[in-house]
């Protein structure tokens, strides 16, 4: 089934709800992996020198709303190498090299399940919900990787099959280069992961209270369609999506410095949505002081925070100050595409500043930036 295409972007990648945006970038690590042999003719071979990964979701693969639309139907990878890994790849090789190939291996609207996959062994679970269901949303139960390509069928900047981005990475890591037969020169791994987790949600609420009305007339979470979504929401971000993405992430990060010793760039969450949605930079700050909490595990670890650089005005806003309601909201325009006017969401408000999530390029360049210090700060290096 293909994703929609309009002025919004894909069903899968568009993030209209709370989206605050966690980029982690990861340094892979342990157990030893290799690809199931029924996937192996789909998987794109590593380069023969050093590179850096890319792991995650639709910021990592450097999406846009409006490239999106204007590449219709194909949809090449090929018109999404302006986003962040480009960025950071071009920055990494000032330190590491000219010769540091970048291996893409993000997928617009991977979930922290997807990211896993169905291994036990690494995490992960057997699904429980149907790969590409009705509603269009990824819930808890939700294992399948990769939805935008083994379900809507576009392509992504390196292949895998049907293995998961952590099943590939690492193969990666642990298996020998099947150019020089030695092992692969992994340099810097990234990931940004649990944006769609929270859109899943959203959309699942959605979906349930919008049949509740149309069956009963009523909804048991609120009087109106609206406010039964919003109490769906608010009932379950806390108590079951922000524990599964917490939780998927320590399994990843886990897995992964298992068997890798290199740097580990964790970026950490902005809020596109905070005039859309007001409260919703609560969530974000709030998550990203639990990756904080999380870190110190995970000895290859540094943060990139684009949060202050996006939310702008964020702290004085909470003081509910004008000036700096409007700082917070110029910067969201400047480093987000929300109020670029040819991604307007049809009857959004405020009315053209609901535009698309993912970062503008200007967006790009700077958490690539913020990425570069964290990876000069990084032990791991």
């Amino acid at each position: 089934m293909q994703a929609k295409n309009g002025s919004a972007g894909s069903r899968r990648t568009r993030g209209r709800a709370m989206m605050f945006v966690l980029m982690l970038a990861l340094a892979v690590s342990a157990v030893v992996f290799a690809p199931a042999a029924a996937n192996a003719e789909e998987v794109a071979p590593a380069p023969a020198g050093p590179m850096y990964l890319a792991l995650g979701d639709s910021i990592s693969f450097g999406y846009s709303a409006q490239k999106f639309a204007e590449n219709a139907p194909t949809e090449s990878p090929s018109r999404f190498e302006t986003g962040v890994a480009n960025d950071l790849n071009k920055l990494l090789r000032k330190s590491i090299g000219k010769n540091l190939d970048l291996v893409n291996l993000a997928c617009p609207g991977e979930t922290s399940n997807g990211l896993i996959g169905e291994n036990p062994l690494l995490g992960g679970q057997v699904s429980t919900e149907a790969e590409d269901p009705p509603a269009h949303f990824q819930g808890p139960g939700d294992w399948h990787p990769c939805a935008y390509h083994n379900a809507d069928g576009f392509p992504l900047h390196a292949g895998y099959g049907k293995l998961s981005q952590l099943e590939d990475a690492l193969s990666i890591l642990t298996q020998p280069n099947k150019i020089t037969g030695k092992p692969n020169e992994v340099k810097a791994i990234t990931l940004n992961i649990g944006n769609n987790d929270v859109l899943g949600l959203l959309n699942q609420c959605t979906y349930v209270v919008t049949t509740e009305f149309e069956e009963t007339g009523k909804s048991k979470y609120g009087p109106t369609p609206e406010s039964a979504v919003l109490a769906c929401f608010e009932s379950k971000i806390e108590s079951q999506t922000i524990p599964q993405i917490l939780n998927n992430v320590a399994d990843t990060l886990t897995q992964l410095e298992a068997v890798y010793t290199g740097p580990i760039i964790l970026f950490a969450g902005y809020d596109p949505l905070s005039f859309v949605h007001p409260g919703f930079d609560l969530i974000a700050a709030g998550i990203n002081k639990e990756f904080e909490k999380m870190i110190p595990s995970f000895p290859h670890t540094t943060i990139a925070n684009p949060f202050p650089v996006f939310n702008k005005g964020y702290e004085s806003h909470l003081k509910t100050k004008l000036k700096e309601e409007e700082e917070e909201q110029k910067s969201i325009c400047k480093y987000t595409e929300m109020c670029n006017p040819n991604v307007q969401a049809v009857g959004g408000t405020p009315m053209g500043k609901d535009g698309d999530i993912h970062p503008s390029a200007k967006g790009y360049s700077e958490l690539a930036k913020l990425a570069a210090a964290a990876y000069s700060a990084n032990p791991a290096k």
